[in-house]
């Protein structure tokens, strides 16, 4: 089997200041004596992983575990501090569904917009408008600006573009809470439906049932360290048995 991701001993550390920067003499200061000015937080620590082709991969920890700067660091969003990465194929990160688009801008703009953040090709956009609508079941919205619109529509109007991108590895933060039940439920049968046995997902989320539908293996994330990576069923019922210490 063709290992897509692979990462050994991947660290990523942040730096978390103490003083708010606000004088030449905090410049000479700093310089001087950096490190009763900051503590360095650890991210990632030490994560070694292999991820192969075509596998849907759940990652579960609590707020604060590592999860997202995970993502990013696979994504090239951020450069890790120390450690080794490989990826094969192109990549995408999504998260935070409705990011980047615009108040004042119709629906149909930010349907256009939201594809551009993603890479995708306007004139094919512009062939699956009506469909991306009515999949978000806000067809009667589509000249009606952003800002008329609640957090739950906007979601649903990004998810349903972001079923038409296309590539080999899909990242996904918290990308599956658009809209109601109702609706989660229809994104929830779209997956199940449209997961594609050739493309591999990695997908940082809290819905257990949504990996256990989904996902053949759950990455365990604990304090930036990998707790747990195998079968998803074990796994997550150590992670719901943990006491959290």
């Amino acid at each position: 089997m063709e290992s897509i991701i692979k990462t050994v001993n991947l660290t990523k550390e942040f730096k978390l200041y103490k003083k708010k920067p606000s004088s030449l003499r905090y410049i000479k200061s700093y310089f001087s004596n950096k490190n009763s000015y900051f503590t360095t937080k650890t991210a990632i620590d030490s994560l070694s992983l292999e991820i192969y082709r075509g596998q849907k991969i759940a990652v579960v920890g609590q707020n604060g575990a590592g999860k997202t700067t995970l993502l990013k660091v696979i994504a090239g969003l951020i450069k890790p501090t120390s450690g080794r990465i490989k990826r094969e194929g192109e990549v995408i990160y999504l998260a935070g569904l409705g990011v980047g688009m615009q108040d004042e801008l119709t629906v149909e703009e930010n349907v256009y917009l939201y594809s551009k953040i993603y890479g995708m090709d306007g004139a094919y956009i512009k062939e699956k408008l009506d469909e991306i609508l009515e999949w978000a079941e806000l067809s009667e919205f589509r000249y009606s600006n952003l800002n008329t619109l609640s957090s739950g529509m906007r979601s649903r109007i990004a998810f349903s573009t972001t079923r038409y991108v296309n590539t080999d590895i899909y990242l996904l933060d918290e990308a599956l809470s658009a809209g109601d039940a109702n609706f989660r439920k229809k994104c929830f049968n779209y997956f199940e439906n449209n997961m594609n046995s050739d493309k591999t997902y990695l997908i940082s989320t809290h819905n257990l049932n949504f990996a256990k539908r989904f996902c053949e293996k759950t990455l365990w994330i604990h304090k930036g360290q990998q707790k747990e990576f195998g079968d998803t069923e074990s796994v997550l019922e150590e992670y719901l048995n943990f006491n959290g210490s």
